[in-house]
């Protein structure tokens, strides 16, 4: 899915991001995982672009929505460490919302999987097949609720 055109009372139209709609979605209907799909291999500390970019393979969310980056083991990496680019074609906040969308559904206890589609990656994310085990050589972001 992704966002689309809508009306508003206040705005008189805006665009909805498909992020916030999976975010409903998932505190409705209690997935077991969310995948999102998107056009790098998942959430690097810095915009993927730049040659220095690190994939943060695992974040974890407390139980007050705070989020922090459990691998790499990388020092004071957190939401405030995260240094991300917008595409000029996104209107929705690029990745800095899709980061706290998926924060806000791991929260619910419910997995997420940010990863690059179109990938053998994302095929393995999409069929559950990461649910029981992660295998080191995966490449994408994974989103979950510290317990």
């Amino acid at each position: 899915m992704h966002g689309d055109a809508v009306f508003d009372d206040s705005l008189g139209c805006t665009i909805l991001s498909g992020d916030v709609i999976i975010r409903h979605l998932a505190a409705h209907l209690r997935p077991k995982y969310v995948v999102f799909l998107t056009d790098v291999f998942g959430v690097y500390d810095r915009p993927p672009s730049d040659p220095d970019a690190a994939l943060l393979k695992e974040i974890v969310v407390d139980e007050h929505g705070n989020w922090s980056v459990l691998k790499p083991a990388l020092q004071n990496m957190n939401s405030e460490a995260i240094e991300t680019s917008v595409a000029a074609h996104d209107t929705t906040g690029g990745m800095l919302t899709k980061i706290a969308e998926a924060a806000a559904i791991a929260k619910l206890g419910i997995t997420v999987f940010i990863v690059k589609a179109a990938t053998p990656y994302s095929f393995k994310a999409i069929s559950g097949e990461l649910c029981s085990e992660v295998p080191d050589d995966w490449l994408g972001t994974i989103i979950r609720r510290s317990d």
